[in-house]
């Protein structure tokens, strides 16, 4: 769950969500060199299948707006129809967060230094 709202919040080039989900993340385990292919947007090439496809759901998603019939069936497949439902709810929840948080120039706690490059 992690890992999708990390792609949600890169994909709206969130910083606030993008920051504190980041430090979440890292606490919850996930592996700093998945955080960083999302956020250097780099190839999912070296990763295990699932996190591969959650990013790759992810991009299509909320980038292109159009998941691949491939990469929805690879999506079914590994997580099933309730797993893969409920990550999608929650990028669908997270890109409403992330709307309004910009929306209302959410900023980081004073001290936070962002963690999302703005490219």
């Amino acid at each position: 769950m992690d890992l999708a709202i990390l792609v949600t919040a890169r994909e709206y080039d969130q910083q606030y969500d993008w920051t504190v989900n980041e430090l979440a993340a890292q606490h919850d385990g996930l592996e700093p060199a998945i955080i960083d292919i999302v956020r250097e947007r780099k190839p999912v090439t070296a990763l295990g299948e699932k996190e591969a496809v959650i990013i790759e759901f992810g991009r299509e998603l909320l980038g292109k707006h159009m998941v691949t019939a491939e990469t929805y069936a690879r999506a079914l497949d590994l997580f099933g129809e309730r797993d893969l439902a409920d990550f999608i709810v929650l990028m669908a929840q997270h890109s409403r967060d992330d709307a309004v948080l910009t929306g209302f120039d959410q900023h980081l706690p004073p001290g936070q230094k962002p963690l999302l490059p703005y490219h």
